[in-house]
């Protein structure tokens, strides 16, 4: 037990921070986090996918709890409401299958790990569609494995 705990003190690294905030980013998030780690940084495979996993929750949740209400107050300045307006509409426009299908749509939407899908646009569209916070937290992590199981494997299969 000890040395489990410090091996993960040990995750308080600089790298695994990079890790972390990488995995949280629009855009990349862990598509882009666990590869980094596994392949360019050579860092311990489950510790990479930890970190990532990890990273990559944290901010599903954020979005649905906190940005995406923030990004709803904000609507009021003229000036931000064009932008934020362009954001929903395209988020919109991505998760016709999260609105068909509802929490199993979110779970595929975030876990295929493909372009212009994942948690930032789930997470947005599960606040747009008014998906219960449960449900949609749920689907959140369930995307998230599912996504970082495949991108692991992915990652892995082209080390030599």
């Amino acid at each position: 037990m000890k040395d489990l705990l410090l091996q993960y003190i040990n995750i308080i690294d600089s790298e695994y921070i990079q890790i972390f905030i990488i995995s949280m980013a629009p855009i990349t998030e862990l598509r882009f986090s666990i590869p980094y780690g596994i392949l360019i940084k050579n860092l311990n495979i489950y510790n990479v996918v930890f970190v990532s996993v990890l990273g990559n929750i944290i901010i599903g949740i954020l979005i649905i709890c906190i940005i995406a209400p923030i990004m709803e107050a904000l609507r009021k300045i003229n000036y931000l409401n064009k932008i934020i307006n362009f954001i929903f509409k395209r988020t919109l426009n991505k998760s016709k299958i999260i609105e068909r299908i509802k929490f199993w749509g979110l779970v595929i939407f975030i876990g295929i790990p493909l372009p212009f899908t994942g948690v930032w646009t789930g997470s947005l569209a599960s606040y747009l569609l008014r998906i219960p916070k449960k449900i949609s937290i749920t689907a959140i992590i369930l995307g998230v494995l599912i996504s970082s199981s495949i991108v692991t494997f992915i990652s892995v299969s082209t080390i030599k």
